[in-house]
């Protein structure tokens, strides 16, 4: 196999880590420009948010509203044609984050809604997405804020904004203090019979509260801005960002580096993105990755490598056995991460999936027997998109090229067996150890 350089190697696991993957040859050039400046212009993305032709299912445009599974579909395809991977990237990353799931909200216009409101703010300042979130119907529905009233407020929404959106587990505020935010957060309605959403100041609790040591007559707003004023909001906002790109321990003293450029950008995450994306950790080890992709990703940039789209309606439940369907996190605290998700189930659902890609891609008889092995591997690394593999993987298919197809000589043998070392070949490249990490 051809030598891969470090540069593209860097380039390979920013698209990975940073997006959804490369696109045949896309790492390669983009190698030629250097990573930071690769860097910058995810962070300042430009023209189409997606490219290409809208996909067809089954002849028919998908269709997120009335078709089951299509709203995970539509999502779905929007990773595999983005454009602008680390914006959409970021968006999955605060879907995991603000975890919302139409099994409770039972809407999917409301989700669709949600989902433009993490995308609108993906790369921008985290408060204006706390706000936005505060006012997001789905939002509203999944953690009851809808319907909350003086007298009786519900405190789903405090404890998570505290315990999950912006503070930490157990991070610097009391269940006094949850018990405050949720009477200030009272006042959003929602007209079951016409299903309209509001404010109604009348139920409203304008009383004097105290939360995280402030005392006043704090409204729903006034909570988001209080709880990301606190000093404990910038350490842990920076923390879970490393951590969606980074298996590795952060090193305290970038940490607090990070928490100081977030609070001097006011809450614009772009600069904490470019500390993260530019870290020498992030392109440790590049022989041997070490992050595991997430199913979306892993699937996304299966076709994105294949320069394939989303055509086949199984997507959606495919990836809901994969365990990541998106606008169905499992709870309120989003996916699992890393090695959680190589479950045995998981791993079953990911082999069966570039099985999928795989069927009929190639027809007995379309290979003769004048192919060489080397010459084999070649053409099934190429046909996968020319991704990096490991040196390990390479003595597999090198061994595996050569017993495939050892003593199969006759008519019927090499119509059947030349293509079908190919098509498993692929496929181990699509599904083997190494397209599970990055």
């Amino acid at each position: 196999m051809a030598r891969v350089t470090k540069e593209r190697r860097e380039i390979e696991r920013l698209l990975w880590r940073a997006g959804f993957g490369p696109r045949p040859n896309e790492a390669a050039n983009l190698a030629r420009k250097g990573r930071r400046a690769v860097v910058e212009e995810l962070l300042r993305p430009r023209g189409r948010q997606v490219g290409g032709a809208p996909p067809r299912v089954d002849g028919q445009p998908i269709d997120p509203i009335n078709r089951w599974s299509h709203d995970t579909l539509w999502w779905f395809d929007r990773a595999v044609r983005t454009r602008q991977p680390l914006a959409e990237r970021m968006t999955l990353n605060w879907h995991d984050h603000w975890a919302t799931s139409n099994r409770k909200v039972g809407d999917t216009k409301l989700m669709m809604a949600h989902y433009w409101v993490l995308r609108r703010h993906a790369l921008g300042r985290f408060r204006d997405l706390a706000h936005a979130m505060l006012r997001d119907h789905a939002m509203q529905v999944w953690l009851d804020l809808a319907g909350s009233e003086k007298g009786a407020p519900n405190e789903n929404f405090a404890r998570e904004l505290m315990e999950l959106f912006t503070l930490g587990v157990n991070n610097g505020y009391t269940e006094r203090d949850i018990r405050e935010a949720a009477r200030a957060l009272t006042g959003f309605t929602r007209d079951w019979r016409t299903d309209a959403f509001g404010y109604d100041p009348s139920v409203h609790d304008d009383g004097v509260k105290t939360i995280l040591g402030k005392k006043g007559k704090w409204r729903p707003h006034d909570v988001v801005d209080i709880a990301i004023d606190d000093p404990h909001h910038a350490p842990f906002i920076c923390g879970k960002l490393w951590a969606y790109f980074t298996p590795r321990p952060l090193p305290p003293r970038f940490l607090r580096e990070m928490a100081a450029t977030y609070r001097a950008a006011k809450t614009d995450v772009r600069p904490v993105l470019r500390m993260i994306l530019n870290h020498p950790s992030l392109y440790a080890d590049l022989d041997t990755p070490d992050f595991v992709k997430s199913p979306v990703v892993f699937a996304a940039g299966m076709l994105r490598g294949l320069n394939r789209g989303v055509t086949r309606p199984g997507w959606g439940w495919m990836l809901h056995q994969m365990g990541q369907a998106p606008f169905y996190p499992p709870n309120v605290s989003g996916w699992p991460s890393d090695e959680e998700w190589l479950s045995a189930a998981s791993v079953r659902a990911r082999f069966s999936a570039a099985s999928a890609v795989v069927q009929d891609w190639l027809e007995d008889g379309s290979i003769t027997a004048n192919q060489s092995p080397t010459a084999a591997v070649r053409a099934a690394v190429k046909a996968c998109g020319n991704p990096v593999i490991t040196p390990s993987t390479e003595r597999v298919l090198a061994r595996y090229a050569v017993r495939a197809v050892d003593g199969r000589t006759d008519p019927w043998e090499v119509k059947h067996f030349f293509p079908e070392r190919q098509r498993v070949m692929r496929h181990l490249i699509l599904a083997g150890p190494d397209s599970q990490v990055c």
